[in-house]
């Protein structure tokens, strides 16, 4: 492998020679091609063979690297190639200036040839990324095949944090969409809800704020994905009700007293949610992807209270601030959709939303938006 990059360090500084001989003169640049291909004909490499061919000089980089443990010079007629110490294979002579060829291994297996500051040759075991000044080519292996893909500076680097070891998933920023319940698991409606409980589902509204995800990649495009948030459920009651504990510690509808009626009534609950997920990306152009993703989710809860609004006397409105028998800690599943930042979710819990013996079965869901800010 790492022969394969020293070759096209090579290649790559042999396409750089004319380039940098251009600035003084079309003219001069061709005389001094010239020179420097019949001093490559005729330099002398200890059993290193040498050969020249219009602008490419080619080495045999295994001999090379020989050369350049040992401090063995390797030098043409000019010092146009001069082998160094250290991390730095060989310093090439052109126009007076002196361009290092430096190879490093960095970490998680991934080496690097940099030849002097222009070109960086980078190599894992599924990809290559040659970039010359701010354009570069990636070539990676996706499965069986091998795809190739021409990159700008800020695209190489978006492309190496999606690398199987930085696999970065869409799950944090903020969500907004609407909640409701079932009377049974899975949004089935096995019984009907109780009057006092139908909610005007247009405007109960949930709201979450996703803190930025922890992602895991088992590869390129799939991965573990979890983040903390807050999720805020606000259940709008269509009727002229509210809801309390009764003396026996059940749930019950509230209603107010004749001549008031409620203009809105609401319950509102507050929980802290967990959610993880197994994220699927489907690459569709460069640099975005269709993100598929479902998991599980799990809750705790930090406060709730029922709100009324009404106009006796007035724009009048009270607050409740109990605990309403709701479930301290509850779990479901929760699957999400989209492309890039922008997703559509939703998340059906699996347990009860009030305790068991004091108050209705009902099992709360919501679906709506998501926009993420991770990625």
């Amino acid at each position: 492998m790492m022969k394969r990059v020293l070759i096209s360090a090579f290649l790559i500084v042999s396409m750089l020679l004319p380039a940098l001989a251009q600035e003084k003169g079309k003219e001069q640049k061709l005389q001094e091609l010239e020179q420097l291909e019949q001093q490559v004909k005729q330099a002398t490499i200890p059993d290193t063979p040498v050969s020249a061919a219009g602008d490419t000089l080619v080495a045999e980089a295994e001999d090379l690297l020989v050369a350049a443990a040992e401090h063995t010079p390797v030098t043409t007629a000019e010092d146009t190639l001069v082998a160094a110490a250290e991390d730095t294979l060989a310093v090439i002579m052109a126009e007076d200036e002196e361009i290092a060829v430096v190879v490093s291994d960095d970490a998680d297996d991934t080496s690097t040839v940099r030849i002097g500051e222009i070109v960086t040759i980078k190599n894992t075991d599924d990809e290559t990324i040659i970039r010359i000044g701010r354009k570069g080519v990636r070539v990676y292996d996706e499965g069986d095949s091998t795809e190739i893909d021409f990159v700008d500076k800020e695209y190489g680097k978006k492309e190496r944090g999606r690398t199987g070891r930085h696999f970065y998933g869409h799950l944090g920023g903020i969500e907004i969409g609407y909640n409701n319940f079932s009377t049974a698991t899975w949004l089935k409606n096995d019984a009907p809800i109780a009057g006092y409980l139908d909610l005007n589902t247009s405007k109960s509204i949930n709201f979450n704020i996703v803190s930025p995800p922890a992602s895991m990649g088992f590869t390129r495009h799939f991965g573990l994905v979890a983040a903390l948030g807050i999720s805020f459920n606000n259940y709008r009651f269509e009727g002229n009700n509210s809801i309390t504990v009764d003396e026996g510690g059940i749930i019950s509808p509230l209603f107010p007293a004749d001549p008031v009626r409620y203009d809105k009534s609401k319950l509102a609950t507050i929980y802290g949610i967990l959610p993880v997920v197994l994220e699927v990306q489907i690459p569709v152009s460069r640099g975005s992807s269709i993100n598929l993703g479902a998991g599980v989710i799990g809750a705790v809860k930090l406060g709730s209270y029922t709100k009324v609004v009404h106009y006796n006397n007035g724009k009048q409105k009270e607050k409740n601030h109990e605990d309403f028998n709701l479930n301290m800690l509850r779990y479901g599943v929760t699957v999400r959709a989209g492309y890039e930042m922008v997703q559509v979710y939703g998340t059906c819990y699996l347990s009860p939303m009030f305790e068991k013996g004091k108050g209705p079965e009902l099992y709360p869901f919501e679906v709506g938006i998501a926009v993420t800010i991770n990625d």
